[in-house]
C-alpha cells in the first residue's frame, strides 16, 4: 500500500468517526449527519484510492442499513437503476462496435475525408476521436487511435521530417478530443448519466431528462469547443506544413480493411436503429401506449440482444457462427463503471432521505453573491479535482452537494449542476486526470511537464467557455431559466 492509500485509510475513517460520535450541529437531523459520515469516506476513499474506487462504491450498501439511514431495498435500487442500466447496454453496443473492427473503419473514413496537412490531419483525428468517444469510453477509443497515430508519427520521423511540435499536438488531440467528445451524448461518459440519475433521485417532481434532453447539453459543447481546442492546440505547438507520405499510411490502412463484412453491416444498421430509438423513444413508446414504462434503458437492452443474436457471419476455430457480440466479449466490459453510477445514486438517496440537502440549503448564504461568480467557482473547482481523482467520483460526490446549494441559493440546480457535469470530463493537464491522457503520455512523445503546461491554459480556457456556454446557449435551447423551478 503507497503512503498516499495508507493516509487516507486512516484519514478517511478518522473522519468517519469523528461524524458518528460528535454531535450534529444545530438543526441537523441525526441521520444526515450519519448519511454526511458516509459520503464523506467516500470521498476521501475515492480520492486517495485507498482502496479500489470500485469496491468504494460499495460501501453504501453496508454502512447506510447498519446505520439506518437507507434500508437494503432501497440500496438494491440505486444499485439497480435504469440509468446503471442504460451504461450497462451502452457497453456491450460499444463493446460490438470494436469487436466487429467497425470503429477502425469510422476512424479511417473520417480522417482521409479532412485532409493531409497537418493542421488538417489534427482536426481529422479530433473529429474522428470525439465521433468515436459518443458511443465508446474515452480510454478505449484513445487506445484504437493511439496507434494509428504512432503510425503516422513513425513514417514521418522516417521521412526525415521534423515531428518534434507535430508529435505531442497530434497525441494530446487524440487525448483532449477523447474526453470533449464524451460529453456529446447521454451514454458518451460516466458523469452524464449521474446528472441525469442524480436529477432524477433528489428531485422525482422533476421533468424527466431522456436522451435528446442531454444532446441538447452536450452536442453544442462537443460542436462549438472543438476547433476552440484544435486552434489551441496548432497556435500553441505552432503546427504548420504538410505530412511528407503519411497520408499513404492512412489509405493503405484503410484499404487493408477491405469491404464492409457483414458484422459491420448489422452492427451499424443496429447503431442506426439504437440511436433513432433513443432519439424517438417519446413517439414510438407513446404509440405502443407503453410510454410510462419504456426508459433508455429498454433501448440500450432490446439493441444488445440482438447484438447478441445476430451472426457476424466469421466462424470460430471448430466452424462455429460467432455473433455480433460473444459474452466473452461482452464480459470485458468495464462492471465497475456502472457500480460506481450506483453509489452516486446510493449517495443521492442518502442527502434527500436523511434531510441533508435540506440542511445544507438552510445553512449556506449566498446572498449578494452574483450567480455569475457562484458557477465560475464551482466550474473551477470540478476542473481542477477531476485531475486529480476519477471524473465519476467527483460527480457522485458534488452532484448531490450542488443541488442543495442551488436550493440555498435560490436558482435552478442546472445552473450549478450542468456546467460541473461537463467540466469533469476537462481533465487536460495531468495523466492521473483521466484515462486518454495516461494513454497518449504512455507514446514517448510528450512529458509530464509539457501536458500540464499545455492543459493548464486549456483547463482556463474551458471553464470561461463552459460558463459562457450555459448561459448564452443551453440555458435558451433547453428553455429554462436560472430561477428556481416549482419542481424542488
Amino acid at each position: 500500500m503507497e503512503l498516499r492509500q495508507k493516509i487516507g485509510l486512516w484519514f478517511g475513517l478518522t473522519a468517519f468517526t469523528l461524524l458518528m460520535v460528535l454531535p450534529p450541529p444545530e438543526n441537523m437531523d441525526p441521520l444526515a449527519m450519519r448519511a454526511a459520515a458516509v459520503s464523506l469516506l467516500m470521498a476521501i476513499f475515492w480520492v486517495t484510492e485507498a482502496i479500489s474506487i470500485f469496491a468504494t462504491s460499495f460501501l453504501p450498501i453496508a454502512l447506510f442499513p447498519l446505520l439506518g439511514v437507507l434500508d437494503a431495498k432501497q440500496i438494491a435500487s440505486s444499485y439497480g437503476h435504469h440509468i446503471v442500466l442504460l451504461i450497462l447496454g451502452a457497453f456491450f453496443v460499444a463493446k460490438a462496435i470494436e469487436s466487429n473492427n467497425l470503429h477502425k473503419r469510422i476512424a479511417l473514413s473520417t480522417i482521409r475525408a479532412v485532409g493531409t496537412s497537418r493542421p488538417k490531419v489534427m482536426l481529422s483525428f479530433m473529429i474522428a476521436t470525439s465521433i468515436l468517444s459518443m458511443w465508446t469510453s474515452n480510454n478505449s477509443t484513445t487506445l484504437m487511435m493511439l496507434p494509428i497515430g504512432m503510425a503516422i508519427l513513425y513514417r514521418e520521423q522516417e521521412l526525415g521530417a521534423d515531428i518534434s511540435r507535430f508529435a505531442p499536438a497530434l497525441m494530446l488531440c487524440i487525448a483532449y478530443s477523447a474526453s470533449i467528445g464524451g460529453t456529446g451524448t447521454l451514454v458518451g461518459t460516466p458523469p452524464n448519466l449521474l446528472f441525469v440519475s442524480t436529477v432524477e433521485e433528489m428531485f422525482p417532481d422533476a421533468p424527466l431528462l431522456v436522451f435528446t434532453d442531454w444532446l441538447k447539453i452536450g452536442i453544442p459543447f462537443v460542436v462549438l469547443f472543438l476547433p476552440v481546442s484544435w486552434i489551441y492546440l496548432v497556435k500553441y505547438f505552432k503546427v504548420d506544413g504538410d505530412l511528407k507520405g503519411s497520408s499513404k499510411i492512412i489509405d493503405q490502412e484503410y484499404h487493408d480493411l477491405g469491404p464492409m463484412s457483414e458484422g459491420e453491416k448489422k452492427v451499424s444498421l443496429i447503431i442506426l436503429i439504437y440511436a433513432l430509438g433513443f432519439i424517438f423513444r417519446n413517439w414510438w413508446s407513446g404509440l405502443l401506449g407503453v410510454e410510462s414504462f419504456v426508459k433508455d434503458s429498454t433501448v440500450a437492452f432490446l439493441a444488445s440482444f440482438f447484438l447478441f443474436l445476430l451472426p457476424s457471419g466469421r466462424k470460430d476455430d471448430e466452424g462455429r457462427s460467432i455473433k455480433l457480440l460473444e459474452w466473452k466479449e461482452a464480459k470485458e466490459i468495464p462492471w465497475g463503471i456502472a457500480m460506481m453510477i450506483g453509489g452516486g445514486l446510493a449517495i443521492a438517496s442518502s442527502f434527500k432521505s436523511s434531510g441533508l440537502i435540506s440542511w445544507i440549503a438552510g445553512v449556506i448564504n449566498l446572498e449578494g453573491i452574483p450567480i455569475l461568480l457562484v458557477i465560475l467557482i464551482f466550474v473551477t473547482a470540478m476542473v481542477f479535482i477531476t485531475e486529480i481523482n476519477s471524473n465519476t467520483a467527483s460527480t457522485a460526490i458534488f452532484l448531490p452537494l450542488l443541488a442543495g446549494i442551488s436550493k440555498a441559493g435560490g436558482f435552478h440546480p442546472y445552473v450549478l449542476m450542468i456546467p460541473a457535469t461537463i467540466a469533469a470530463s476537462c481533465a487536460f493537464m495531468l495523466p492521473s486526470g483521466t484515462g486518454p491522457n495516461a494513454s497518449v503520455l504512455s507514446s514517448g512523445h510528450l512529458s509530464i511537464p509539457q501536458m500540464a503546461k499545455v492543459g493548464l491554459g486549456l483547463n482556463f480556457l474551458v471553464i470561461i467557455f463552459i460558463v459562457i456556454l450555459l448561459y448564452f446557449v443551453i440555458l435558451p435551447i433547453m428553455e429554462i431559466s436560472s430561477s428556481i423551478p416549482s419542481w424542488i
